[in-house]
């Protein structure tokens, strides 16, 4: 086991000890007991990086070699006490940057509700190669919790909750929520450091690619969407890891190719995009109509319709808010090509 040096605490650190509510900071044999199964695992406490007042107990960076889409990394662990009685362990997996990969990317494993023993084995036994792939010539990171075993389960659940990738300057990263029938967000920005990152990109981008792919919409940083998922738990989470790596695919693809290309290839796909876009508006139409055709209807007093047409506004009010994304009444723009310097445009 690593040999680990007791710390003089300075008078100010001490003061704040004092002030600080809730466990009291990571004592010398606390330490000894938390580590003892990380260093049977070949993993040495750094006692510069552990924070003892915040009870997280650092572990020092172990270097792996590239493998499959895994680039070159290094793996930093990370053991969060802050409560005696739930652990937390989180594994990161960060690659090293090199004059070819300016922008380093992380993959994050997260596991909780167990002895610290029982976490790192949850934790190793997941491969660091499970949490990258390859896309297009495109790495994806992945970062996956691990929930604890249900009953009558022996292993965790491997559940996926981010994914990020750069893309032709652009820095792609997709947030799972747990809950289900919440969509996916996805957020597209330049890349730090990326000056050719696309300055302008066409709202129905994504959404060329099926119904579960929302249109983009500009902020401030770049443009987000939402992403519609299937299934519940790692059903839910390999499905996001398909569609992610099938939306890194489409956008390497399109923003290599000229802007006029993309409504070339996806024009009746766009065209579909509109016609989804424009039914909330059509559908606002269609209930004014209806509204106005009913005092031309001849319904007697005991008609079912009539009972429905009075019925309809709260139920349609309802209807509305349960939605998970509320519906936008708009009027689409038409599909046109994209000028040639789309992709190439200066960034104000």
């Amino acid at each position: 086991m690593a040999i680990l040096h007791a710390e003089r605490i300075h008078p100010a650190a001490a003061a704040q000890i004092q002030e600080r509510p809730g466990p009291p900071p990571l004592t010398h044999h606390e330490i000894l007991r938390l580590a003892e199964a990380f260093s049977r695992a070949g993993r040495s406490v750094d006692m510069q990086a552990t924070d003892r007042i915040a009870r997280q107990l650092v572990f020092r960076r172990r270097s792996l070699l590239a493998s499959g889409a895994m680039p070159a990394v290094q793996e930093l662990a990370v053991l969060d006490a802050a409560s005696a009685d739930h652990l937390a362990l989180e594994r990161d997996v960060v690659e090293v940057s090199s004059a070819t990969s300016p922008t380093s990317q992380r993959s994050t494993l997260h596991a909780e509700g167990a002895p610290a023993a029982t976490l790192l084995a949850w934790v190793d036994a997941v491969p660091p190669e499970r949490q990258w792939q390859q896309a297009a010539g495109q790495r994806i990171a992945l970062g996956h919790k691990l929930l604890a075993p249900l009953r009558g389960q022996t292993e965790p659940t491997l559940t996926l909750v981010r994914a990020s990738a750069h893309v032709a300057g652009l820095a792609v990263t997709m947030t799972v929520s747990r809950v289900k029938n919440v969509p996916a967000e996805i957020d597209l920005r330049p890349a730090s450091g990326q000056h050719d990152a696309p300055a302008t990109l066409p709202e129905d981008l994504l959404a060329v690619l099926g119904l579960d792919w929302s249109r983009l919409s500009r902020h401030s940083g770049g443009w987000r969407a939402t992403l519609r998922l299937r299934g519940g738990g790692a059903a839910r989470g390999l499905d996001a890891e398909a569609k992610f790596r099938r939306g890194i695919e489409h956008l390497a693809a399109v923003l290599a190719a000229p802007p006029a290309a993309f409504h070339a290839q996806f024009k009746r796909a766009r065209w579909g995009v509109s016609l989804r876009r424009a039914v909330p508006a059509l559908v606002c139409v269609g209930l004014i109509g209806a509204a106005a055709a009913v005092p031309l209807l001849k319904l007697g007093s005991g008609s079912v319709f009539r009972m429905l047409i009075f019925n309809a506004p709260p139920i349609l009010l309802v209807w509305l808010f349960a939605m998970r994304e509320l519906p936008r009444i708009e009027i689409p723009p038409l599909p046109r090509p994209l000028p040639d310097t789309a992709w190439t445009a200066r960034r104000t």
